[in-house]
């Protein structure tokens, strides 16, 4: 980003520590500076002798006041600029006589800005804003109101661009964003001003405003490397703060699982709280989503009744704009999930032939068996009424089956009847056993295959919305374990233990998977129900975009997952 008749170190990138240039391309650059005038008409160094001559001796003494402050960040940075930059200028100007003629005032300015170089190469920074200061004051009359020519204009902000990096070296950043905001005022398509001001914002901090300078600066010059570099800085810098951050919450993270480790009795305790805790917080940040949600909402409806006013159109009211809006909503999800179900059906039948195909009997190869002569070759065979049995198994004919008879048994008549064993008290018939077990001191019933299915069946069915995003089961996957329901001592008791893993999904708003992964549940007991512990393994597809929101989704889903095995142990006491 060159400058014109400046030296490269003012066309440099704008850093937090400035360096100076070496005494051969000083001497190069003021030979530059030399060649190139924007005047047609000389100025001769006698001038500028007489001019510094009839400067007041204050003005010196105010100079050197600067240069002496120009080591740190002045006390007067505080301030209005536009203020400070008056009153030195009335202390530097106030022993010139300023030329009536605008020519003569061109040229003053012309000498002032060739001054303002010349101290900046020797590195007397306090004696170049004196210098660019009168340069511009020399300009401004002609430039009221903005409505300078052309000429007075790009020699105006070239000035204030001037004095504005001059001012950033001083480490007076907020002086110097304020002097490139008034260059801007005059030209505010000027990339070196932007460029400039945006180093004085990022100075002081605001990185969100040095960002949009840079962006408007980039629209304005695609090509300028320094604006580019300027930008990866921001870019690098930010990433480095990110970095800290996140390895600051790891160390947290650390703390307070030794705290909890150290607290032993009262790990559930904190455990509870920080559930509690979490709930509170995912309440607030749902209302506080919601109402985002609202804002947002109206500011489109407002377009929305500005547009149709420009066009000669009336004006909805935001009832009527936001019933349409969710019609059109609602029926883009329609569609989004008729596609969707489409193309799984595609894919499903795409394997079913696939399936066929590998099972195709009519193989010409000798080496590979058909699925008849495998089936055979384990030993199986299929009967006569289809059904699929031991190859050993022998089947009677209708010959045989007559000559046998019926050989069921029969029921005895009630002459030879046994006698009854005589029934319990009323009140402990609830809780007694089988017939077999009238007195109810142990009688266990198998009921795995039931209490796997409809666990199995409460946790596929979990799932948890959100504002912005939607969790739920995609399959359980290794389930093993038993359950049986026991009656003991005239008490029922129902047992179970189990263990499986939770394969999970997140939607966004477009049901787009944004991150998926595995829960563990490694002890699903009777004996210690409330304290199930639900392991997270991590994730299987890492979010990219609003990441806290992602893993507070999964965490609801986590407690979730607990609701739904007490469902399932509340039907399996329904159930028996």
């Amino acid at each position: 980003m060159a400058e014109e008749n400046l030296p490269p170190d003012l066309t440099a990138e704008v850093s937090s520590e400035p360096t100076l240039m070496d005494e051969t391309k000083k001497e190069e650059e003021v030979a530059k500076m030399e060649e190139i005038s924007p005047s047609s008409e000389p100025t001769t160094t006698d001038e500028t002798k007489e001019e510094d001559k009839s400067k007041d001796p204050k003005g010196e003494d105010g100079a050197a006041a600067s240069k002496e402050s120009s080591s740190g960040v002045s006390e007067s940075d505080t301030s209005d600029p536009l203020s400070i930059s008056s009153d030195d200028e009335d202390e530097d100007v106030g022993g010139e006589d300023t030329p009536s003629d605008p020519t003569e005032r061109i040229m003053r300015a012309v000498t002032h800005k060739e001054e303002g170089n010349s101290f900046f190469k020797s590195g007397d920074l306090s004696k170049a804003v004196r210098s660019y200061r009168k340069g511009t004051s020399a300009l401004k009359s002609l430039n009221e109101g903005n409505t300078g020519d052309e000429q007075v204009k790009s020699l105006l902000v070239s000035l204030q661009t001037n004095l504005s990096m001059v001012c950033f070296k001083q480490n007076k950043p907020k002086m110097s964003r304020d002097v490139a905001s008034k260059a801007l005022d005059v030209d505010s398509t000027n990339v070196k001003a932007l460029y400039r001001r945006a180093a004085a914002h990022r100075k002081l901090g605001n990185i969100d405003a040095a960002r949009k300078d840079l962006r408007d600066a980039l629209k304005h010059d695609p090509n300028n490397r320094d604006v580019k570099r300027e930008l990866i800085s921001i870019k690098k810098a930010q990433d480095e703060q990110k970095k800290k951050q996140k390895a600051s919450l790891s160390k947290q993270k650390v703390g307070l699982q030794k705290a909890f480790a150290a607290s032993q009795g009262s790990f559930l305790y904190n455990d509870k709280e920080e559930e509690e805790k979490k709930k509170k917080e995912a309440a607030q940040a749902k209302k506080k989503a919601e109402q985002e949600a609202l804002k947002k909402r109206k500011a489109d409806w407002e377009d929305e009744c500005v547009k149709r006013m420009a066009n000669d159109q009336l004006a909805i009211t935001y009832e009527d704009w936001d019933k349409e809006q969710k019609d059109i909503e609602t029926a883009e999800k329609k569609e989004r999930e008729k596609a969707r179900k489409e193309e799984e059906k595609r894919k499903k039948e795409e394997r079913r032939k696939a399936r066929e195909a590998a099972k195709d009997d009519s193989s010409d190869d000798d080496d590979i068996l058909t699925e008849k002569e495998a089936s055979m070759l384990r030993g199986y065979k299929k009967t006569r009424d289809g059904r699929t049995t031991s190859y050993f198994s022998r089947e009677l004919t209708d010959e045989q089956k007559a000559m046998i008879g019926d050989i069921a048994p029969q029921r005895l008549g009630d002459s030879s009847a046994p006698v009854p064993i005589p029934s319990p008290p009323a009140d402990s018939a609830a809780a007694a056993g089988s017939a077999w077990n009238q007195a109810g001191t142990w009688e266990e019933k198998d009921t795995t295959e039931w209490c796997t299915a409809r666990l199995k069946s409460h946790l596929q069915s979990t799932q948890f919305t959100s504002i912005s995003h939607t969790a739920n089961v995609k399959a359980v996957t290794g389930m093993t374990g038993d359950a049986s329901v026991a009656v003991t001592g005239g008490k029922k008791r129902y047992i179970f233990d189990y263990h499986c893993e939770v394969e999970y999904d997140i939607l966004d708003e477009d049901d787009c998977v944004v991150a998926s992964g595995v829960l563990k549940l490694p002890d699903i007991n009777s004996a210690c129900l409330q304290e199930m512990e639900v392991e997270i393994q991590g994730w299987k597809k890492s979010p990219t975009e609003k990441v806290s929101e992602v893993e507070e989704c999964r965490n609801t889903l986590v407690d979730e997952i607990r609701n739904s095995v007490y469902s399932f142990v509340s039907d399996f006491n329904a159930q028996y």
